[in-house]
């Protein structure tokens, strides 16, 4: 496993380095710290995003498939990836904030409310990379995301207004955000590792 996280972090190289420079940059400028954060963790998506991209490109699977790897190892080492570059973006969050002396709360809430979306978004995504390969995939991710944030807004233009929440601390939702992302997780994990097989096998060409 560790081998398969170096040759994914020694891919990820030149393109992740561009875009962390790009996002300690925009989270430090005070107009864009909210789009600056939301950048670091879209990293979450991209890198692994990208990674999938260049194992089809250079045919890769081949390649693993004559390695002792299991599936489960191979798909879960973008998992891991994914993990990486939330934790990363998390980081930078955190930093960006302490330099510039922002409300902590406030921080924490939007470090832990990005960090969910994005955990949701790759237990979403990565399976969908792996059934329809990372061209048409990343097409099938946008347009759920799509459909998605439409129905939310559908929502809230037929009510009104959103229904109040009730008022839970931070450690509850936290708690709350772990047990759901957790769940969601294994269920994309199962599905794409299933996806990999069959592609493996000529299932999806």
């Amino acid at each position: 496993m560790i081998g398969l996280m170096k040759k994914d972090l020694y891919v990820a190289d030149k393109t992740g380095r561009l875009l962390l420079v790009l996002a300690v940059a925009f989270s430090l400028i005070p107009s864009m710290r909210s789009f600056g954060c939301t950048y670091a963790m879209m990293l979450a998506l991209m890198i692994p995003l990208n990674s999938i991209a260049y194992d089809e490109r250079c045919k890769w699977d081949r390649y693993a498939a004559m390695l002792p790897y299991r599936p489960e190892q191979l798909v879960w080492s973008k998992y891991l990836l994914a993990y990486l570059f939330t934790l990363l973006g998390g980081t930078i969050i955190v930093v960006s904030a302490a330099i510039q002396r922002a409300d902590w709360r406030e921080t924490l809430e939007m470090a832990a409310l990005l960090a969910g979306s994005m955990l949701f978004v790759t237990a979403l995504g990565l399976p969908a990379l792996y059934r329809f390969g990372a061209e048409k995939g990343r097409y099938v991710m946008i347009l759920v995301m799509g459909v998605g944030i439409g129905a939310a807004l559908g929502v809230m233009r037929i009510f009104g207004e959103t229904p109040e929440l009730p008022d839970l601390p931070l450690p509850a939702v936290l708690l709350l955000l772990a047990v759901l992302a957790a769940g969601a997780t294994y269920v994309s994990f199962r599905m794409s590792v299933r996806f990999y097989r069959k592609r493996q096998n000529g299932a999806y060409t």
